[in-house]
C-alpha cells in the first residue's frame, strides 16, 4: 500500500485560476491570497482579500468542507485535499506546488453500494456538482424532495433543488446535467456549506443540528442575511428542516464572483445536495 505524501503546502485556484496558498505549521493552518488586490475573488465569504493572510488553528471550513463532515486526523490534512482535488464541489481545487500534476475528474458513474448516493463532477477545474448520481434505492427520496420544492416553490425562483425538480430516472441512477448552471461559466460559482459560512467545525455544527429550534434559527438568519428572497428561502427550509437536522441534506450557500465595482460575491441562494 502506498503511503499518503505529507503535504505542508498546497497551491490553491479559484475558477481554474492560481489564487493563493493553504499552509500548515505544528501550531494550525494558514492561507494567503497570491495578489494584494482587493477586488480579486473571494476563496469564502468570510475570507475577503481585503486581507491577505488569515491564520487559525483548525482548518478553515471553506477548505475542510471538501473533506466531507467527518474529516480524519489534521495532521494530513493537505494531503487528503491533494488526494480529493477533481472531485470537490465549487470553484476551489488544489495542487501540490512540489508536484502539480491534475488528475482528470470521474467521467462515468462510479459503482454504487445499494442506497447510496454519490456526486462526481465532469470538468477539470469546474466541478460544481456537475452531474448528481443516486441509486434506484433512493429514487422516491428525490422524489419527495420534488413535491416539496414544487409546493413551497411553485414559480420555481429559488435556486435550492433544481438538480431534483429536473432529475429523470435511468435504469439503475439518475444522471443529471445541473439545468441552472452553464457548464462554461461554472468556474464563476463558489460554493460554501453552512457550517462553512457559520466557521465551524463539521462536528460543532453536528451537535448544533441537533438542537432542533436554534438550529432552525441560525439557518433562517443565515438566508436573511445572504438571501435575496430570504422569505422564501425561509419557507422552503422549513419544509427541508427534518432533512438537514437528520443528516440526509447539507445545506450550503451558492455564490457568484462579482468583478469591476463590486466588492462582495453575490449570493445566488441556498442548496440542498444529498450527503453520501
Amino acid at each position: 500500500m502506498t503511503t499518503i505524501q505529507q503535504i505542508q503546502t498546497l497551491q490553491v485556484f479559484n475558477g481554474g485560476k492560481p489564487c493563493g496558498w493553504l499552509g500548515q505549521t505544528p501550531n494550525g493552518f494558514w492561507f494567503h491570497y497570491s495578489s494584494n488586490n482587493p477586488q480579486q475573488q473571494w476563496v469564502s465569504l468570510l475570507m475577503p482579500p481585503n486581507t491577505n493572510f488569515y491564520r487559525q488553528a483548525d482548518l478553515f471550513p471553506v477548505f475542510a468542507q471538501h473533506m466531507g463532515m467527518y474529516p480524519e486526523s489534521p495532521t494530513d490534512a493537505l494531503s487528503q485535499l491533494q488526494q480529493l482535488n477533481g472531485q470537490q464541489l465549487g470553484s476551489l481545487s488544489f495542487a501540490n506546488p512540489d508536484n502539480p500534476v491534475v488528475r482528470p475528474p470521474l467521467r462515468s458513474p462510479p459503482p454504487l453500494a445499494t442506497g447510496q448516493r454519490a456526486l462526481i463532477a465532469l470538468q477539470a477545474r469546474k466541478p460544481f456538482a456537475d452531474t448528481l448520481v443516486h441509486h434506484a434505492n433512493a429514487w422516491p427520496f428525490i422524489q419527495n424532495l420534488q413535491r416539496i420544492k414544487k409546493k413551497a416553490d411553485p414559480n420555481n425562483r429559488l435556486h435550492a433543488l433544481n438538480w431534483a425538480l429536473q432529475a429523470q430516472l435511468t435504469g439503475q441512477g439518475v444522471l443529471h446535467p445541473r439545468p441552472d448552471m452553464d457548464p462554461y461559466q461554472q468556474q464563476l460559482y463558489g460554493f460554501e456549506s453552512v457550517h462553512a459560512v457559520l466557521n465551524m467545525s463539521p462536528q460543532s455544527y453536528i451537535a448544533l443540528a441537533a438542537q432542533t429550534r436554534k438550529f432552525a434559527h441560525v439557518l433562517c438568519e443565515v438566508a436573511r442575511t445572504y438571501c435575496k428572497h430570504a422569505a422564501a428561502e425561509i419557507e422552503l427550509l422549513q419544509h427541508l428542516l427534518p432533512f438537514i437536522a437528520q443528516g440526509q441534506l447539507q445545506a450550503s450557500l451558492v455564490y457568484q464572483q462579482q468583478t469591476m465595482h463590486t466588492s462582495r460575491p453575490f449570493v445566488l441562494g441556498l442548496e440542498y445536495l444529498p450527503l453520501h
